[in-house]
């Protein structure tokens, strides 16, 4: 069966900051939507504007940010808004809600005419990004790992360089036990704890050991003693004495991103970014499957919510159907666990969202 939606698009002026109601920024650019909602049709950003105001000042609920943020493709981070950008609401339909997206033009904003538009909506599941997505390379410079497990050759002991941070061409001393263990060209991996024991955000029993985040590699070109005299060949933050080293670890992998296939189900048990509870595109996320479910590189998941947004605040409803706001795919994979990179977000995703194969 097909249901047929008709979208009316209307004609609007232009009004000034002053006029919104609740309005808290100092943006001076806001056009009205006849909606009994009375949202704008767009806001220009101002210094000093935040996504959370905006979305408390002109949805009437600062938790409607991420809907802000998340329809635009180019809106990278969403804790960076720019003075002159465009917030475009855009009147929602059946299947979609009212969405929002960032312009960076600065010229004036119009809707020509009277028109309709037709959406033919097909029968199904709630489902997004089931299409394929071209061989491109994903990065995800973190890892999870006990600390039994962990593989450590020594440390930064010391550098010529007098600056505290170190990045690429610096020449470092690495401590190690055995120098005669390694040849003049290896390659070593310099990697540095960012949290202590991730634990399942469920199953707090599951524990997964520490994060350690990826922060370059070294080339060695001489062994002195109980040194290793290294070149930092590549950063991808700041380097410090203290730093471990260990065996190399890749963190760029060039895959193809096709539609989850299979049938299982699991959850984001934690991010890189462990500060903060939601992920957008291209962040490196980590899942609660690994090589012993039959999980291995390249494999895909939907990251799906069961929930009201407005009433389903606390935990989501399992009894509703899973609705799809982003895909994920695996690029490293551990025995229990994996470390995959998010490809498509309608929104933001959080920590212990769940992740599915099959919706049916």
């Amino acid at each position: 069966m097909w249901t047929l939606i008709t979208a009316l698009i209307l004609n609007i002026g232009t009004a000034s900051a002053e006029d919104v109601p609740n309005y808290t920024g100092s943006g001076d650019q806001v056009s009205y939507v006849p909606t009994e909602a009375g949202s704008p049709e767009f806001y220009t950003v101002a210094p000093g504007d935040t996504l959370w105001e905006i979305a408390q000042a002109f949805l009437g609920n600062s938790y409607y940010w991420p809907r802000l943020w998340s329809i635009n493709d180019y809106i990278t981070n969403p804790h960076w808004i720019y003075p002159g950008n465009r917030i475009v609401f855009k009147m929602g339909s059946l299947i979609e809600p009212p969405s929002v997206e960032l312009e960076t033009t600065r010229d004036g904003f119009s809707v020509e005419g009277l028109d309709y538009a037709e959406i033919e909506v097909e029968c199904g599941p709630d489902l997004r990004f089931g299409n394929n997505l071209a061989a491109d390379k994903y990065t995800a410079p973190a890892f999870l790992r006990k600390k039994n497990d962990l593989e450590v050759f020594g440390e930064i002991a010391k550098a010529r360089e007098p600056s505290i941070m170190l990045s690429e061409d610096n020449l470092v001393y690495v401590k190690v036990d055995d120098p005669d263990a390694y040849e003049c060209g290896d390659i070593l991996s310099v990697f540095r704890q960012e949290k202590k024991r991730v634990r399942h955000p469920r199953i707090r029993r599951q524990k997964y050991g520490n994060m350690y985040r990826v922060l370059g590699e070294l080339k060695v070109v001489h062994k002195y003693g109980d040194y290793l005299s290294a070149t930092v060949r590549e950063s991808y933050i700041e380097l410090f004495r203290g730093d471990l080293v260990g065996p190399a670890m890749p963190i760029t992998v060039e895959l193809e991103v096709g539609k989850p296939v299979g049938d299982l189900e699991g959850q984001i048990v934690a991010r890189m970014d462990h500060m903060n509870t939601l992920a957008a595109i291209g962040e490196t996320v980590f899942i609660d499957r690994g090589r012993a479910d039959g999980v291995r590189v390249g494999n895909s998941f939907y990251v799906v919510t069961r929930r009201d947004e407005i009433l389903d605040t606390k935990r989501p409803d399992v009894h509703l159907p899973p609705s799809v706001v982003g895909r994920l795919v695996v690029v490293r994979v551990d025995d229990y666990s994996a470390t995959a990179v998010i490809t498509d977000a309608h929104r933001s995703i959080a920590v212990g969202s769940e992740i599915l194969t099959r919706l049916n």
